[in-house]
């Protein structure tokens, strides 16, 4: 993603309304256009203030043998479960949109 191009709202009174309840708020907010999701409006908090994190090894405590122990455990736990009804409602679940999911 490239860096977002600057907006001033200073003289939007509307959008500088909407910025301060979100602020308040401290949730995103999904803006649309009629019933378009066009854009999604987040608050930065200390985003651009704090200090970038360091590089952890995120495969530090990896254990091949567990991963294999619980794949092992997992196998078959679908039996008996329709495949083409699963399959659909995933389907259906990812065209949703949800009003509660968390940003």
């Amino acid at each position: 993603m490239t860096d977002p191009t600057p907006l001033d709202i200073t003289n939007i009174p509307e959008l500088r309304h909407l910025v301060e309840e979100m602020r308040a708020s401290k949730q995103p907010r999904l803006l649309k256009q009629d019933r378009e999701s066009v854009a999604l409006l987040m608050p930065l908090g200390d985003l651009f203030t704090q200090p970038p994190t360091s590089k952890e090894d995120i495969w530090t405590d990896y254990d091949a043998g567990k991963v294999r122990t619980a794949l092992a455990q997992s196998a078959g736990i679908l039996a008996g479960v329709n495949r083409e009804s699963l399959l659909t409602d995933i389907r259906n679940q990812r065209t949703q949109e949800s009003t509660h999911r968390q940003f």
